[in-house]
């Protein structure tokens, strides 16, 4: 609450903290922490503290009867620290502390089950996410021509060779991080953490991490044209992750799929320029999504860890409260009017109708829309109004902690009844955007469509002939076989390949003739020369007396 007041004063006031802080100074050798406080990291700052603190207090109940309860609740505290000292860091110094620790941590809660599943999972995501800290290190390289890693200072730079260079790395770091293509597939695979987990990171941590340092160096970004293929690949990843999402029964990777989308929609924003719209929209998502994730959480709970929606139903007579909080989130996704997501994904909508683009760009944006109003009812549909089977009735348990709907009370309140609250703050001198009334309803005429193709296109799509269902199997619900390749790439050659070289190399040839060999040729050796000078008298004072001539002969 703290953060949030000093934004908004920030915001009034016009102004800007750069706080230097000295740890120690030795000769020539000085250690600083570099800290900004604007309106936009000190808004940030008090988004992720409430969310946080709501999911910890989730957490608390949710793992209550897991034996590594501790352990869980110290690595969400050292998740939430690291994603503290990206916000506030205006140094490439300090914000790779901050972008390498998420991923180190995020690895260590993917494989928090100890599984196989988990571990493959966690090794593809902890080796896309290096590969962003690798291009983190790159343009670190690239801003020592300037003598300073410190962003803000970046427009002063004249050298243009070197800001591409910069920013294109910078890019790539941010493509990483939010899994756009072709770095989507550690996404859904990420789904194998606990749902405490899944909620904070694709709320407003880990994911979010990306769009942040792109909205942090959107200066340099707007100088340069490859902006217009950094759109090229959000609408590809925003249309590919719809896809997904209609083919795909796991709910949980149905909302990974639908943080993606989310994504790829903050991306197309920020390429055309609006980082005010894209920062909002960042902090609606955030409230939305993790109480789409809680609510999935308990949800899934109930249903002894089952997480297929075809096995579901009828939650909404069971399961009221949380039920009634997913339909929100579900409705609040899809930009319903006076929802929180409302006052962002409408300016948002109506900003790209007016934009002068090209057919390509408003064909895949309108098309994503579709798609996720038609996945959003999807979802509904089977979890709301289809009925239980007798399988999933002996299943349920009926589990409504009040702790975890406490931790879910203040963020539904703030996703419910605040959206206009923050635009008002964020947007207190805006243009008024004039559009036909046509262009107006444009959003809803989609999301009427898309309730009236699901469902009378909802059981043609799921029974179509063998062939056709293999290929939705192994392209649409594979990532376009971007997970068949990386996953693939990753756990088979890789592991085989290493297997190879440890049976051949390490506990080979290298084993028996450098380890064990040079072992057994020194102690061969010093047994020999024990033999010679200490069971042989005469040979001592011979090579004494050697020793002895040939030092004389040197000096002389």
């Amino acid at each position: 609450m703290i953060f949030f007041i000093l934004g908004l004063c920030l915001i009034y006031f016009k102004k800007f903290y750069f706080i230097e802080y000295k740890f120690f100074f030795f000769n020539s050798c000085m250690i600083v922490y570099v800290i900004l406080l604007d309106w936009m990291s000190l808004m940030f700052i008090s988004f992720v503290f409430l969310i946080s603190s709501m999911i910890l207090l989730y957490s608390m109940e949710y793992m209550n009867y897991d034996f590594n309860k501790n352990r869980f609740l110290m690595l969400m505290n050292f998740f939430i620290m690291f994603m503290f000292f990206l916000i506030i860091s205006p140094n490439l110094i300090s914000i790779l502390l901050g972008w390498d620790g998420l991923g180190m941590v995020s690895f260590c809660l993917v494989i928090f089950y100890q599984n196989k599943k988990s571990y493959s999972s966690g090794m593809v995501t902890v080796i896309l996410n290096r590969l962003g800290d690798l291009f983190i290190i790159m343009s670190m390289i690239w801003m020592l021509n300037f003598g300073s890693w410190n962003f803000i200072l970046i427009n002063y730079y004249s050298n243009l060779n070197y800001l591409f260079f910069i920013s294109l790395m910078i890019m790539f770091a941010s493509l990483t991080k939010s899994a756009q293509i072709p770095f989507s597939s550690w996404l859904p695979l990420a789904m194998a953490a606990p749902t405490p987990v899944s909620s904070l990171v694709h709320s407003s941590t880990l994911v979010t991490a990306g769009i942040y340092l792109m909205i942090r160096f959107n200066e340099i970004f707007l100088k340069f044209s490859f902006l217009n293929y950094l759109m090229v690949i959000s609408c590809l990843t925003m249309f590919m992750s719809g896809l997904n999402a209609i083919f795909e029964f796991d709910l949980k990777k149905i909302i990974a799929f639908s943080t993606l989308s989310q994504m790829s929609f903050m991306f197309m924003i920020l390429c055309l320029g609006k980082i005010d719209m894209c920062f909002f929209y960042l902090l609606m998502h955030a409230l939305f999504k993790s109480m789409m994730f809680l609510s999935a959480g308990i949800l899934i709970l109930n249903m002894n860890n089952n997480q297929d929606i075809r096995k579901m139903g009828g939650l909404i007579d069971y399961l009221p409260f949380c039920g009634l909080i997913f339909m929100f989130t579900l409705m609040s996704l899809c930009g319903f009017p006076f929802f929180c997501s409302f006052y962002s994904k409408d300016l948002i909508f109506e900003y790209f109708l007016m934009m002068n683009l090209n057919f390509f760009f408003f064909f895949f944006f309108l098309l994503s829309f579709f798609l996720t109003f038609f996945y959003s009812i999807r979802v509904i549909y089977y979890l709301m109004m289809m009925n239980f089977s007798m399988f999933n009735y002996l299943m349920i348990i009926k589990f409504e902690s009040n702790i975890l709907i406490f931790s879910m009370l203040l963020i539904s309140f703030i996703m419910l009844f605040f959206g206009s609250f923050f635009m008002w703050l964020m947007f207190y001198k805006f243009d008024l955007i004039l559009l036909e009334f046509k262009f107006k309803i444009l959003s809803m005429i989609i999301l009427f469509f898309s309730i009236w193709f699901f469902f009378e296109l909802n059981n043609f799509l799921f029974s179509m002939n063998y062939l056709i269902s293999l290929f939705k199997i192994f392209f649409f619900s594979m990532m376009w076989n971007l997970l068949f390749f990386k996953v693939n790439f990753f756990l088979n050659n890789f592991l085989w390949f290493g297997f190879f070289t440890l049976k051949l190399i390490e506990v080979g040839w290298v084993e028996y003739n450098l380890n064990t060999g040079l072992i057994m040729f020194f102690k061969n050796m010093i047994n020999f020369s024990q033999n010679i000078f200490l069971n042989s008298y005469k040979v001592f004072i011979l090579l004494f007396f050697l020793w002895f001539f040939i030092i004389l002969f040197f000096n002389y």
